[in-house]
């Protein structure tokens, strides 16, 4: 049981820097997490009523991505066999999660550990083997994943280092962890920004701002008010102060402000094709409502509607690498179905963490926290990226939610701020 643990939580150790690692912890883990459920001697999970239905709904979740591309296969008589396969990785997560919500395993108490170790061996790989040559040198990545992931797996975990300090553990002595990860939040929004990705940036002040209202501004009224001001001034500050997000900022107003509503977007920019690719979506989807398209490599032509507002280099550009929005993109590939399991794979896990940070066990509140983390990262990403289409990013998505949740519907007992 320890060792099943041990690797579920190890998830992100090397998922940056080792192709094949997410799929690896995902297959083996939930290859032992069946074996111990059904020859261990976990208990039973004993649950509120209300724990219970949020069990339901995050099984479901797990579970709809495969039916939805089911059913839009059968409705197209498309059988092809590679779109099943990252939505059939999620059917794994069920076990991961079974497995964590009966054990009660401490996620929190080893992942605090795990991310910051995560992000010193992406930059160790950096320095030592070095960034990946395909991109330009302003896009820093590893060989393993590109700028995009890169960027916003960084950055969610220097989010999750910082949401897993809680102010009582300096004085508890456990400052060595409080220092590391401190370090791992740094390094986390030190890498995010090297990547010269946006993705998952407006997930900072979200997190930040939870985070600094649970600890100090939740029982006093000018304690919120003071948690407002000091955000809004750092985010000022990383503003006026690090060249790369002032860049980054002043182009995106600049995309949004000087997008052509009323005609075809000339150049390619980054906001200004996301702008087009979710217009695009809305007339494929309107085409194809309950079958979907399937694969957008195997379209023949957009539909008509299109050309009056994308360019031919966009339309191309989407057809080859999707619409920029996980949930939209699955939405237009499965239709309706592919929208309602999109949506539930990305939303629930993020409903479990937020509301278990006020209505959890003492014990799984630094649970909460991570997870919120994460899964806030994750879902703002998915607005401006595909982020579980790949399938070693849906192996990765699935053990992560699968162990996060698992933890925080699962533990029970004393609270772990001071250890």
């Amino acid at each position: 049981m320890t060792a099943t643990g041990l690797l579920v939580c190890c998830a992100p150790l090397l998922v940056l820097a080792v192709r094949g690692w997410a799929n690896a912890v995902l297959f083996l883990g939930a290859l032992f997490s069946a074996i111990v459920i059904t020859w261990g001697s976990l208990p039973a999970a004993r649950l509120p009523r209300q724990d219970r239905r949020w069990i339901g709904l995050l099984v479901f979740a797990y579970v709809a991505p495969i039916l939805s591309v089911l059913l839009s296969a059968t409705l197209r008589q498309d059988f092809e066999a590679s779109q099943f396969d990252s939505p059939s990785r999620f059917l794994l997560a069920v076990p991961i999660f079974l497995f964590v919500l009966r054990a009660g395993w401490p996620v929190a108490r080893v992942m605090q550990v795990v991310l910051p170790l995560a992000l010193m061996v992406a930059f160790v790989d950096l320095q030592v083997v070095g960034p990946d040559p395909r991109w330009p040198s302003f896009r820093v990545t590893t060989r393993v994943v590109d700028p995009l992931v890169f960027g916003y797996f960084s950055l969610a975990f220097g989010l999750m280092c910082l949401a897993s300090i809680s102010p009582r553990e300096w004085h508890a002595g456990s400052r060595w962890t409080i220092l590391l990860r401190i370090a791992g939040f740094a390094l986390g929004v030190y890498l995010s920004i090297l990547s010269s990705s946006r993705t998952g940036w407006a997930a900072v002040p979200l997190v930040l701002g939870v985070w600094a209202h649970y600890h100090w501004g939740r029982k006093h009224p000018m304690g919120s008010v003071g948690v407002a001001a000091a955000i809004v001034i750092l985010l000022l500050a990383a503003y006026w102060l690090v060249p790369s997000v002032n860049l980054r900022i002043d182009e995106a107003v600049s995309d949004v402000v000087e997008y052509p509503w009323n005609g075809v977007l000339q150049h390619e920019t980054s906001l200004g094709y996301r702008i087009t690719f979710v217009r695009m979506s809305l007339d494929f989807f309107a085409l194809h409502p309950w079958a979907g398209v399937g694969d957008l490599s195997r379209v023949a032509a957009a539909p008509p509607a299109v050309h009056a507002y994308a360019s031919a280099d966009a339309i191309a550009y989407a057809l080859r690498s999707g619409f920029h929005n996980q949930i939209v993109s699955n939405a237009v590939r499965t239709g309706i179905g592919g929208l309602v399991a999109t949506a539930a794979l990305m939303v629930v896990p993020f409903l479990i963490c937020a509301r278990a940070l006020y209505r959890a066990s003492p014990a799984a509140r630094k649970d909460a926290a991570m997870g919120f983390a994460y899964c806030t990262c994750l879902l703002v990403s998915s607005v401006s990226t595909e982020v579980v289409d790949l399938k070693f990013a849906a192996s990765f998505y699935a053990v992560m939610t699968a162990v996060l949740c698992g933890a925080v519907l699962g533990r029970r007992g004393a609270s772990e701020d001071a250890s």
